[in-house]
């Protein structure tokens, strides 16, 4: 599956909407929490794009607010597409010194701008809003994102949606049982072999292929690495992992997929992933989030017309890899900020983090009340087989300390490429990775 890679703005970029925003009066605008609860009031809220979209969440978001959320407050939602990403949109909209009231806090997609955002001033905290809302309970938000929405002890946003990583696998049955391939639906079994099953379902003659893993260092890169007992970052953001034998062991195996396993022919190839795997059959495996789950099971939907299989990836030397992952949504704008905070709190329920999910809106919400909810785990066993299989949450989000994960990403990826590419050697491409990546790191 292709990951998300939208255009960004750099830190200057938001070092400029911060210091417009300033001039403006935007971030020290600070209206009473409270006031205006009550409709009939319209608000502005900013969301990834897809708004008009046949599915996704822009498109559940867009029809719970007109369904349930404005009949019940009397407040109207203006949701507003984001293009090309929520964090260019935002930036672009606070430096303009028109912040809409409310938007999706960008975190491991859609720029990935919240955090530098909310030091900026662009989003509010909600700290004095959760306060007097007496009946409001944040202990059930996914704790690694309520830590990665809190910015110098104060929390900027909620969880809108929430998952364990990009440890899914979505594979064809039909493909799979030809071939006299069993995939343990819990995970339970080894990357080894993962890799023999997929050699028998490879036939280069007709350009038919086991698996495409993504390279992409945010999500999968993560996850990739900690199979092996790696990190791309130390715990005070403040130093690069990427060149340790454990990390370099997981980049190694992902590079092995297309040399070595032939699982696939070529990591750089231009067919769209997505499409061998959904329509023309080319590609019998691949992996991602849950949130495919919820896409691909929606009745009605198109994209894929065979038996599929959902499965835990296979576990690797160092177990099962995890990095918690999701977007959130917060306020930027406080002149309304009774009526945003409703609003919030409605969208990250965890009655609409199990809606969204038959809604074909993706991930569950980020809340373990929604993915304990029975109706969660009954509409399919990837839910149950996440929760047995890390009982401890999902892992921690590792973030630079100084908020520069757009460029520290950047940085590993450029310089991993050419080792993917089979132009340089492991170990010199990941020095010169950590090395890039220190430096984004130390300024």
């Amino acid at each position: 599956m292709n990951s998300s890679r939208r255009r960004v703005l750099g830190s200057g970029g938001l070092a400029l909407a911060g210091a417009a925003l300033a001039a403006c009066g935007g971030a020290a605008s600070t209206a009473e929490p409270g006031a205006q609860s009550k409709g009939p009031v319209a608000i502005d809220i900013l969301t990834r794009s897809g708004v008009t979209a046949q599915t996704g969440h822009s498109q559940w978001y867009a029809n719970a607010a007109k369904s349930t959320f404005t009949p019940q407050t009397d407040i109207t939602v203006n949701l507003i597409d984001a293009d090309p990403d929520v964090t260019t949109k935002l930036t672009v909209m606070a430096s303009a010194g028109t912040p809409p009231d409310g938007s999706w806090f960008a975190t491991l997609a859609d720029g990935s701008g919240g955090r530098e955002q909310a030091i900026k001033g662009v989003f509010k905290p909600l700290d004095e809003y959760m306060k007097k809302d007496t009946r409001f309970d944040v202990k059930p938000y996914f704790k690694a994102l309520i830590d990665l929405f809190t910015v110098n002890g104060k929390l900027f946003a909620l969880t809108l949606m929430g998952h364990y990583g990009t440890n899914v696998l979505y594979y064809n049955r039909q493909k799979t049982g030809a071939a006299g391939v069993t995939i343990p639906a819990d995970g339970n079994w080894t990357v080894d072999e993962f890799v023999a099953a997929g050699q028998k379902l490879v036939n280069k003659g007709n350009d038919a292929w086991a698996f495409w893993p993504d390279l992409a260092a945010a999500e999968f890169g993560a996850f990739w690495v900690r199979q092996f007992g790696g990190e791309l970052l130390d715990e005070a953001g403040k130093k690069c992992l990427i060149d340790t034998p454990e990390a370099r062991a997981g980049l190694e195996w992902v590079y092995n997929c297309s040399t070595k396993f032939q699982l696939i022919d070529n990591q750089f190839r231009t067919d769209n992933k997505t499409a061998m795997f959904e329509m023309q059959g080319k590609l019998a495996g691949v992996s991602g989030t849950p949130g495919l789950a919820s896409e691909y099971k929606k009745p009605g939907q198109t994209r894929v017309n065979f038996d599929l299989g959902i499965a835990l990836f296979p576990k690797g030397p160092k177990g099962h890899g995890t990095q918690g992952s999701g977007s959130g949504v917060g306020m930027t704008k406080a002149d309304k900020g009774a009526a945003v905070w409703e609003w919030i709190k409605f969208i990250t329920s965890k009655e609409n983090g199990y809606l969204q999910v038959p809604g074909g809106a993706g991930s569950p919400g980020g809340r373990t009340d929604t993915w304990q909810d029975p109706r969660m785990l009954a509409y399919d066993p990837i839910y149950t087989n996440i929760l047995k299989t890390y009982p401890q949450g999902a892992g921690s989000i590792r973030w630079p300390a100084n908020s520069r994960r757009v460029d520290f990403l950047k940085a590993i990826d450029d310089n991993l490429a050419p080792y993917f590419k089979g132009q340089t050697s492991l170990n010199d491409a990941t020095s010169t990775a950590a090395q890039a990546a220190n430096v984004i790191l130390s300024q």
